[in-house]
């Protein structure tokens, strides 16, 4: 059960959460896998299936501090990394889907008064012109992507972060997504979940294929849910 105190914000995933991505994560995945090992990066090491952009990102990290790479090096490899990720991300644009029901209740949020952010790993740009395809990019109060927070979600700074551009104090704030990294992003960072149950990977999202404790079937029912809080 999300907290009564008043909620002042919503925080968005993106994918899967309001729309229906096409991006071929495991293709970007290889990509970025097999420039890596051409850099030096140990084979067979990395996984495009069993990890995120995000922990192969961090474990080369931890490589290279250990190899002592130079930074100059690292910027370029990186800047080669964020390419393969945007040119995977931006060719989906012209497939992807609404969730069905979620402009609809974006732009019912907005006028029951709440603050609208999107919190993603996915380029700023490619959020922008999703956003724009279903026709909500300009309810939204702050669009995140990948690079524009101090850490990325799961860390609580992600959320942290995004609370404090909106002028919200985290404990005003509900984190609403898809996946287990977005509820570990909300814990980690002291403010309240909503699941919904419009992943591609279905329980297998969360952890042990455990839910989390608020699972609406999608977006859509989020509005009559913050209602049913505000009678309380």
């Amino acid at each position: 059960m999300v907290r009564t105190v008043k909620i002042k914000a919503i925080v968005f995933d993106l994918d899967s959460t309001l729309i229906e991505t096409s991006v071929d994560f495991p293709k970007m995945k290889r990509n970025m896998i097999n420039e890596l090992e051409k850099n030096g990066y140990p084979r067979d090491k990395l996984s495009p299936t069993n990890q995120t952009t995000v922990q192969i990102l961090e474990e080369v990290e931890k490589y290279w501090d250990k190899t002592e790479k130079p930074e100059e090096e690292r910027e370029k490899i990186l800047e080669k990394m964020d390419f393969f990720m945007n040119q995977g991300e931006l060719e989906s644009i012209k497939n992807l889907k609404e969730i069905p029901g979620a402009a609809w209740a974006i732009k019912k949020l907005k006028e029951m008064g709440y603050k609208l952010a999107i919190l993603t790993r996915g380029h700023n740009e490619y959020a922008v012109e999703a956003l724009e395809k279903i026709g909500v990019k300009d309810h939204f109060d702050l669009i995140l992507g990948r690079g524009e927070t101090p850490k990325p979600k799961p860390y609580p700074e992600a959320l942290l972060y995004t609370a404090e551009r909106l002028g919200v104090d985290i404990s005003e704030t509900v984190m609403v997504g898809d996946h287990q990294i977005d509820s570990d992003s909300a814990s980690s960072s002291g403010c309240d979940f909503i699941g919904v149950a419009t992943g591609r990977r279905g329980l297998r999202s969360w952890t042990n294929e455990m839910p989390p404790p608020v699972l609406l079937d999608s977006v859509k029912e989020l509005p009559e849910y913050l209602k049913t809080l505000q009678r309380v």
